[in-house]
């Protein structure tokens, strides 16, 4: 499929599904609600969101140790920084979590492969203490959704979850894919799967490193309940504390499937499908997602900031045209 008919799939989607929502709500009452919100919380809710990214940083240094990469704190949290303003504003084909590897590999002077291999990785952990999180305080609290459990839906995902793990780094499994993948003149993508598997098997023998990742991954999805459950407080949502802890690692979850342009109108969906099912009605959920995504830019506008000072001192122009063209 071409990159402009899946740009275009991906609107249509982003349309329908903003439709479907908006289909549903007083328009007034929405504006009514946005506009009421409390913006000492949403500020609040913004400097806990600035220590989910410093924890993230940590996570990802975390991780690169075991590449043999020692970046200092700041750097990389600058470039984590920059990579977030671009994930939110740009393209899925620039910025996120290619222009923090693509920044990195021309500093630390490394191959792209191996940087962009330690986003993967430093995902995987996340994605990890996501499905711990939710499934965890989904077994606790039971919720249904058209009278199927969240708790079955995480049991779905954790289960797809360990079995594509158990498929990619077994060694039998692997040294099969492996020889498909050659049989198939596919080396390039041999490469970077046995990239990814020397790298965790690295991580493996770090038990100390995995730890502090899996560690700074739980605190950083509980950050992300938080913030959620603040911005709810912020528009006058009364709701337990622990349906954020399962409806927020569910939405984190979905938004990844790249089914929208970055996760518009499924973001809004969702929580309209989660929420009401706990008597938020369309309006405060949909307000919900608004003022959450709020806080995200918030959060991502220091990112450009630090991008127009620092833009000509770490060549970042050559950068974003390299990655324009890759």
């Amino acid at each position: 499929m071409s990159n402009r008919r899946a740009i275009a799939i991906k609107i249509v989607v982003t349309v329908a599904l903003l439709t479907f929502v908006g289909y549903r709500m007083d328009f007034l009452r929405f504006v009514e609600i946005l506009s009421s919100a409390n913006l000492l919380l949403v500020l609040l809710a913004t400097l806990v969101h600035f220590g989910s990214v410093a924890l993230s940083v940590i996570r990802w240094r975390t991780v690169l140790v075991s590449f043999d990469i020692h970046p200092d704190f700041w750097p990389l949290a600058k470039i984590s920084m920059i990579g977030y303003f671009f994930n939110l504003f740009l393209p899925s084909g620039i910025g996120g979590d290619f222009f923090r590897a693509y920044y990195l590999s021309k500093r630390e002077r490394r191959g792209m492969s191996t940087t962009l291999t330690t986003t993967i990785l430093e995902r995987n952990a996340g994605m990890c203490a996501l499905l711990v999180l939710g499934g965890c305080f989904a077994s606790i609290y039971r919720i249904e959704v058209q009278g199927v459990s969240l708790l079955y839906v995480f049991a779905f995902v954790i289960t797809g979850y360990l079995l594509a793990t158990f498929v990619l780094f077994h060694t039998w499994t692997h040294r099969k894919i492996s020889a498909f993948l050659r049989r198939r003149n596919l080396e390039q993508w041999e490469a970077k799967m046995e990239l990814v598997a020397q790298g965790l098997n690295s991580l493996r023998s770090n038990k100390r490193s995995i730890g502090i990742a899996l560690l700074a991954s739980l605190v950083i999805q509980f950050f992300a309940s938080v913030i959620v459950w603040i911005a709810a407080l912020s528009i006058a949502i009364d709701a337990p504390f622990i349906v954020f802890l399962i409806f927020v690692p569910l939405i984190n979850l979905s938004v990844m499937v790249p089914l929208t342009i970055n996760g518009i109108g499924l973001r809004e969906s969702l929580f309209y499908l989660l929420f009401s099912q706990i008597g938020v009605p369309v309006e405060m959920a949909v307000s919900l997602s608004l003022v959450n995504f709020l806080i995200y830019v918030l959060t991502a506008i220091p990112g450009g900031i630090i991008y127009s000072l620092y833009k000509k001192e770490e060549h970042l122009d050559e950068i974003l045209v390299e990655a324009e063209v890759s």
